[in-house]
C-alpha cells in the first residue's frame, strides 16, 4: 500500500501558526487579523472569500459555542479556506475532549476553548489536544491524516472570560502545553459587573488580562467587535476584528441605502 506524504496545503495558514508563535515566544504582537464566523456555510464562505473579494481575513474563528454551526460544518469550511491559504481556529462548545479530537481530526489549525478558570482545567485540555508522549490524544483515518491539511501542530488557545479565570491567568499561561490565551472581553467585563467591555472600565480590564498574557511569552488573542477593543490590536498576537453578522448586517445596509 502506498502512501500519501503531508503536503502543505495551506502555506498560508501555516506561516500564520508559526508567526504567532514566534510573537508569543518574543513579546513581539503578531497583530494578525480575522472574522469570527457564527452562521456562514461553507458556499456562503466561498461566496465571500472569492478570489475576487476586495478583502480577505488572514484567519477566522468558527465559533461552535454560539451561532449556527456545529462540528459537522467544520470540514466544509475547510475546504474553502484551503483554497486561499486562511488560517482556521474552532472555539469549541466546551471542554469535551471527544470534540477536541474530532475538529483537529478535520484540520482545523487551532482550538479557542471557553471558559478556563484554573491550571488544571488548563493541563487537562493540553491532554487532550497533544499525542502522545505529551497528550493522550489518538488518531485514526481523518483529513488530517490524509495528507490535505498543514500538518502544523494546533494551537492550543484558553479563553480568559470570567472573574476567576481573570484572578488565575497567570497560574493558566504558565502551564507546559498550550500556546496562551484568548481574551473573551464580553463575558469577562459581564463577570466583573462592569456594564460594557467598550467603556473606559471595560477596556482597561481586557487590558490587564492581555498584559498578563503577554509577560507569560505565550500568544494572546481576543475577539473585538468594537473600536475601543479594536484600538487593543497593537497588544495581540490574533484579533478577531467583528464578525460575519456584523458583516451581513453592513453589506444589507450598503446594498439598501
Amino acid at each position: 500500500m502506498t502512501t500519501t506524504e503531508p503536503t502543505a496545503a495551506r502555506p498560508g495558514a501555516s506561516e500564520l501558526i508559526e508567526a504567532v508563535r514566534a510573537g508569543g515566544r518574543e513579546r513581539r504582537p503578531a497583530q494578525r487579523r480575522g472574522l469570527w464566523v457564527s452562521y456562514l456555510s461553507p458556499y456562503a464562505l466561498e461566496v465571500a472569500f472569492d478570489a475576487g473579494a476586495d478583502a480577505v481575513p488572514e484567519w477566522i474563528g468558527v465559533d461552535l459555542q454560539h451561532g449556527d454551526l456545529d462540528i459537522s460544518h467544520v470540514a466544509g469550511l475547510l475546504r474553502v479556506t484551503e483554497r486561499r491559504g486562511i488560517a482556521v481556529l474552532a472555539r469549541m462548545p466546551g471542554h469535551d475532549r471527544t470534540a477536541i479530537g474530532r475538529v483537529v481530526d478535520a484540520g482545523v489549525d487551532g482550538v479557542i476553548v471557553p471558559t478556563v478558570e484554573t491550571p488544571e482545567q488548563a493541563s487537562a485540555l493540553v491532554d487532550a489536544i497533544r499525542l502522545p508522549p505529551r497528550g493522550t490524544r489518538s488518531t485514526g483515518a481523518a483529513r488530517s491524516s490524509f495528507g490535505v491539511t498543514s500538518g502544523t501542530e494546533p494551537l492550543l488557545l484558553l479563553m480568559v472570560e470570567t472573574r476567576t479565570g481573570r484572578d488565575h491567568t497567570a497560574e493558566i499561561a504558565a502551564v507546559e502545553g498550550i500556546d496562551g490565551i484568548f481574551v473573551g472581553p464580553y463575558d469577562l467585563t459581564v463577570s466583573l459587573g462592569i456594564p460594557s467591555p467598550s467603556s473606559p472600565a471595560g477596556v482597561a480590564a481586557v487590558r490587564a488580562v492581555l498584559e498578563v498574557g503577554r509577560s507569560a511569552g505565550g500568544v494572546v488573542g481576543m475577539y473585538a467587535g468594537s473600536d475601543e477593543l479594536r484600538a487593543l490590536t497593537p497588544l495581540l498576537d490574533l484579533v478577531a476584528l467583528d464578525s460575519d453578522l456584523t458583516a451581513l448586517r453592513l453589506g444589507v445596509a450598503s446594498v439598501l441605502r
